[in-house]
């Protein structure tokens, strides 16, 4: 509420008294008028000075709360900026630390990105060499109990010198098909070829033989065997694999008996744009060939009679089987 000065006060006292005093000469006045106005204007004045303290008090009490107020907005006010540099300051570490988030994370990537380029590297080196590791688990190996292996699974029968006997594991009562095998390595020790070899019953081949080469061979030129000091023969392949070039040819007597008779045979290849002058030669031993030969075609002989055996039973229990009488024309 407004309040009014003293001014405005003074000015509302003359106001109220100035009719009292401004009479004509002409008027007849009494000492009771006189005094009855004098106390009207002292209660009028009396009500101005209450009105105004009252208006002081309202204005002061409308003031008060106003000049705390200030006080609050004004320490609010020095909070916020306060509050603004706690945020700031907490936001630049963070985004200190963020980068080192980053730098750790593209570590973790790259380390992770090397591990699989290691195992990649280590699988090429596998597949330049298909048949390096479970060759030399087989030239190395000792006979094993094929009760023990799952059907597929290769096992060694027998090694004679440097030929050994290996056999899969075939499904319950059937044989086990058998092969005389010998890896072939370089004058450096290094895995390079295989060759297997099983007697024939059948035809003119006594013997047939399978030789797997690496998969950069040149197979125009083909492949050749020599014999100790006998002509080399010359074989071409057949189809490539993933393991490698396959080349398979057969052994008539004479052929056999050479192997048998012979000290050792040379296998020669020409790697793919080599010079056709010079092809590279792998020894193969024909130690223990005789033996392991032997051996295997008293397998082979067995395998077969069991066979034969099976055939001839399965025979007799169809013979044995009541045929199903004819049925009955339809009426």
């Amino acid at each position: 509420m407004a309040y009014k000065t003293s001014a405005a006060l003074l000015a509302a006292i003359v106001a109220m008294a100035g009719p009292a005093f401004a009479q004509d000469t002409d008027t007849p006045t009494t000492q009771e008028t006189v005094d009855e106005t004098a106390e009207q204007v002292i209660d009028a004045v009396n009500d101005a000075a209450a009105d105004a303290e009252q208006a002081m008090d309202d204005a002061t009490e409308a003031t008060t709360p106003d000049a705390e107020a200030q006080p609050e907005a004004t320490a609010d006010a020095a909070a916020e900026p306060e509050a603004e540099a706690e945020a700031e300051a907490t936001a630049e570490p963070a985004a200190a630390e963020e980068p080192a988030t980053t730098d750790e994370a593209a570590n973790a990537e790259d380390a992770t990105t090397d591990e699989p380029a290691t195992d990649a590297a280590t699988t090429t080196d596998e597949a330049a060499n298909p048949t390096e590791e479970p060759a030399a688990e087989t030239a190395n190996a000792v006979p094993t109990d094929p009760a023990d292996l799952e059907v597929g699974s290769y096992y060694v029968e027998s090694t004679h010198s440097d030929w050994t006997i290996r056999c899969i594991k075939a499904d319950e009562g059937q044989p086990d098909p058998c092969e005389l095998y010998q890896l072939l390595r370089d004058d450096q020790g290094n895995s390079v070829a295989e060759v297997t070899i099983i007697p024939l019953t059948q035809g003119e081949a006594a013997a047939g033989a399978t030789i797997v080469a690496p998969l950069e061979t040149d197979l125009v030129r083909g492949l050749g065997i020599k014999i100790d000091s006998a002509a080399t023969r010359g074989f071409p392949f057949n189809f490539c694999a993933p393991v490698g070039c396959v080349s398979r040819m057969g052994f008539d007597a004479n052929g056999l008996a050479g192997l048998k008779r012979g000290n050792v045979a040379i296998v020669s290849l020409l790697p793919f744009g080599a010079d056709p002058e010079n092809p590279f030669e792998l020894p193969m031993s024909l130690a223990g060939f005789t033996a392991g030969f032997e051996e295997l075609e008293g397998i082979v002989d067995e395998a077969l009679a069991q066979i034969e055996a099976q055939a001839e039973t399965a025979a007799e229990t169809d013979s044995e089987t009541p045929a199903e009488p004819e049925a009955a024309p339809a009426n």
